[in-house]
C-alpha cells in the first residue's frame, strides 16, 4: 500500500473517532421563554428543533400576558413536525411570555375629551379613570387608540367607554373603562415640591386644571397671589395653593438685631434695636433699645429693617405687648 495511501485512512479513521465522540443535542422542551413579536414559532418551544424551527405556530400571547404549553400539545407538535422529542410527564411544560406595558393614561384621557365632550360634559374638566389597570402593548410601540362607544352622566359625571387599542406588532384589543368626568377651575399649583420655608418664584408654579371638588378653601388664582409668599407646609408636586398653604415672608425675626429709623421733621436718625417678635414687610412689632431697655412699636419695612411709628412713646420693658399682628393701616 503506498505510503500517502495509509496516511489518508489514518486521517479519517481519527475524524471518525472524534465525531462519534460528539454527543448531538436531542431537541427538549425550552421552560420559560420571552418573546417580542406577535407569533409563536417552534423554535420557541424545543431546543434544536431541526429545520422547520421558524415555522410559525400560532399568534404570541398579548403584550404583558402568558400562556401554557402542557406536556400533551408539546408531544403533538414535536410529531406533526418532526421534532425528535418524546418526553412527557407534567413536568414538560413551556411558558411563553410576551412583555407589555401600559398605555399611558393621559393618551387615554386624551381621546376620551373630544367624546365626552359631544356626550354632554362641561367646557372644563379633568378626567378621572376609574382603574390603575390599563391596556398592555408591545415596549416601544405606539398605542392608536379609538373611542367606539361612551355614555356619560350628566348628573353625577360619570362615563363608561369602550375602547379600541391598537399598535405595531399586536392585533387590535377592546377594552372597556370607567371613570369620572369632573368640572374642573385652573388654579396655581406646585411645579415641584415645595418645604415649610421656601419663598416661591415663578419656576415654582404653574396653572393647571384641578377637579373642582378637590379645592380647599382660598385657593389661589393668580400667579400674583404666591410671588415673594412663604411656604407654610409641605406641598408635594401639583398640589393646589391656598391661603392656608401660604405666609408672608418674614424680615424680621424675634431676637434679630434691628436698623431702627426714628423719623422727625427735617431729620432721620438710625439706631440698632432687637425684635421683640418675628414679622413679614408692614406688621408692627415691639423694638426694644437695648441702653434705655425702652421699646418702641415699629413698622418692617425691609430685611432686618424697621421705622418708629410716628408719635409713638417708648415705654419699659416689662409693660410691652410680646406681639402685635395687625397691620399699619388695619384696625387691631
Amino acid at each position: 500500500m503506498p505510503r500517502s495511501t495509509g496516511r489518508t485512512i489514518a486521517v479519517l479513521t481519527a475524524m471518525i473517532g472524534l465525531a462519534a465522540g460528539v454527543a448531538v443535542a436531542a431537541p427538549a422542551p425550552r421552560g420559560i421563554v420571552t418573546i417580542n413579536r406577535s407569533v409563536v414559532q417552534l423554535q420557541d418551544l424545543f431546543s434544536d428543533a431541526g429545520p422547520k424551527a421558524d415555522d410559525v405556530l400560532g399568534p404570541a400571547p398579548a403584550p404583558g400576558q402568558r400562556i401554557n404549553v402542557g406536556a400533551a400539545q408539546l408531544s403533538a407538535i414535536a410529531r406533526a413536525y418532526g421534532v425528535g422529542w418524546t418526553g412527557s410527564g407534567p413536568d414538560n411544560v413551556v411558558v411563553i411570555e410576551r412583555p407589555g406595558v401600559p398605555v399611558r393614561a393621559a393618551a387615554i384621557t386624551h381621546v376620551l375629551r373630544p367624546a365626552l365632550l359631544g356626550a354632554g360634559a362641561p367646557d372644563h374638566f379633568v378626567v378621572q379613570l376609574g382603574s390603575d389597570r390599563l391596556p398592555m402593548i408591545p415596549p416601544g410601540a405606539l398605542p392608536d387608540i379609538v373611542v367606539n362607544n361612551i355614555r356619560y352622566d350628566q348628573v353625577n359625571g360619570q362615563f363608561a367607554a369602550s375602547l379600541l387599542i391598537s399598535a405595531t406588532g399586536m392585533k387590535p384589543e377592546s377594552f372597556d373603562i370607567t371613570g369620572i368626568a369632573a368640572p374642573a377651575e385652573r388654579v396655581i399649583v406646585a411645579r415641584r415640591t415645595l418645604q415649610p420655608g421656601d419663598v416661591v418664584t415663578i419656576n415654582d408654579v404653574k396653572m393647571a386644571w384641578v377637579a373642582r371638588a378637590a379645592l380647599p378653601q382660598g385657593i389661589l388664582t393668580s400667579a400674583a397671589d404666591v410671588l415673594g409668599m412663604q411656604i407654610s407646609r409641605r406641598l408635594a408636586a401639583g398640589t393646589p395653593l391656598s391661603r392656608q398653604t401660604m405666609a408672608r415672608v418674614m424680615m424680621v425675626t424675634r431676637g434679630a438685631t434691628v436698623s431702627l429709623a426714628v423719623e422727625t421733621p427735617g431729620l432721620e436718625v438710625t439706631a440698632e434695636g432687637v425684635a421683640l417678635a418675628s414679622g413679614p414687610e408692614g406688621a408692627v412689632i415691639p423694638v426694644l433699645n437695648p441702653s434705655s431697655r425702652e421699646v418702641v412699636q415699629a413698622v418692617v419695612d425691609g430685611q432686618n429693617h424697621a421705622h418708629v411709628i410716628p408719635g409713638s412713646h417708648p415705654t419699659p420693658q416689662n409693660g410691652t405687648v410680646p406681639y402685635y399682628s395687625r397691620m399699619v393701616g388695619q384696625n387691631g
